[in-house]
């Protein structure tokens, strides 16, 4: 039998979104005959792992737990964490220097992609369109007229470091860009502020299965508020369409983006990539490489819409790193 862990839960915001990705993922998971499948959630407070209705201690450095005596270590993880540390690369860190495969990406690439800025620049170096971007650090002094010389208003403001579209505000007038700038920086050290990108939002998942990269249909995301936020995604405050009312001419350019990116950094996994099209040219915004994935999430609705099993896929993803 393998040990195969599903680790969810983090230190972020998000907690409790990968809480329930976690809980969707160990349902789809918990009926094969040749795992044992144990549930581990990280906290600030606490490292447990949950097995047969018990509960027990997560040596995280060392990635080991011990039941009845033996100190078992998995023989495979399913990352689920959005945000720290199963985003941004600390979690990939620890699963490395254990020798422990992972469904997520590795250290180094989980810190570029989770690094908005960075990742903008990166994607920019392959003549990607994204949005003009300028990082604030917290004991920066705030230059309002220096910020405006290269941003228009309406802008978009957001923590540089995170995710579920937590802190992220639209501003619309020069008055409110400081206190959307301190909302921000209640969720991390580093700010962007971005240009405003009217137009089409739509989001792109992908998935490995068998070794092929499969780039799901794309879902048109109609907001009932200004932006695709919190409420948006997980309080069904907007209209998520499988597969969205696009372009042909935009959706060959999305194809090209994706395969681009992933040609040139090592993704792994499941990921969702975030662009705005405006005029038919799709602009990228981000891409999490840890998203949420709870029944209702987008990428699940992909992969059906796909004709595809998200039982199956899951299954494949822990398969394809033992």
């Amino acid at each position: 039998m393998k040990n195969i862990a599903v680790v969810f839960g983090g230190y972020s915001s998000e907690h409790g979104v990968s809480v329930k990705s976690g809980e969707f993922i160990y349902e789809n998971l918990k009926d094969n005959p040749d795992w044992n499948i144990y549930e581990i959630c990280i906290s600030k407070k606490e490292k447990t792992v949950k097995f047969d209705e018990r509960i027990f201690d997560l040596d995280f450095q060392n990635f080991t737990f011990e039941i009845d005596g033996i100190i078992i270590k998995p023989d495979a993880v399913f990352n689920i964490i959005h945000g720290d540390p199963g985003e941004n690369g600390v979690l990939a860190e620890v699963l490395e220097k254990n020798h422990i495969p992972q469904t997520g990406c590795n250290n180094y690439v989980s810190q570029l992609t989770f690094n908005k800025k960075k990742f903008i620049e990166f994607v920019d170096s392959l003549d990607i369109p994204c949005a003009k971007q300028i990082l604030l650090k917290k004991k920066e002094t705030i230059n309002i007229a220096k910020i405006l010389e290269t941003i228009q208003i309406p802008c978009i403001v957001k923590p540089n470091n995170g995710g579920s579209s937590i802190g992220v505000s639209k501003v619309n007038y020069i008055d409110e860009l400081e206190d959307k700038i301190k909302i921000a920086f209640n969720e991390d050290n580093q700010v962007l502020i971005e240009t405003f990108l009217e137009g089409q939002e739509v989001s792109v998942g992908v998935i490995d299965r068998g070794g092929e990269r499969i780039i799901l249909p794309i879902t048109e995301i109609k907001s009932e508020n200004e932006l695709f936020d919190y409420n948006a995604k997980y309080l069904g405050e907007s209209q998520e369409i499988t597969p969205g009312n696009i372009s042909k001419e935009s959706i060959e350019l999305i194809h090209k983006y994706v395969t681009k990116i992933y040609d040139n950094l090592e993704l792994n996994g499941i990921t969702r990539s975030e662009f705005i099209i405006v005029d038919k040219i799709p602009h990228i915004l981000e891409t999490n490489t840890i998203p949420g994935f709870t029944k209702q999430s987008i990428v699940p609705q992909q992969i059906e819409v796909q004709g595809l099993f998200v039982k199956e896929v899951l299954n494949n993803q822990i398969k394809s790193i033992l």
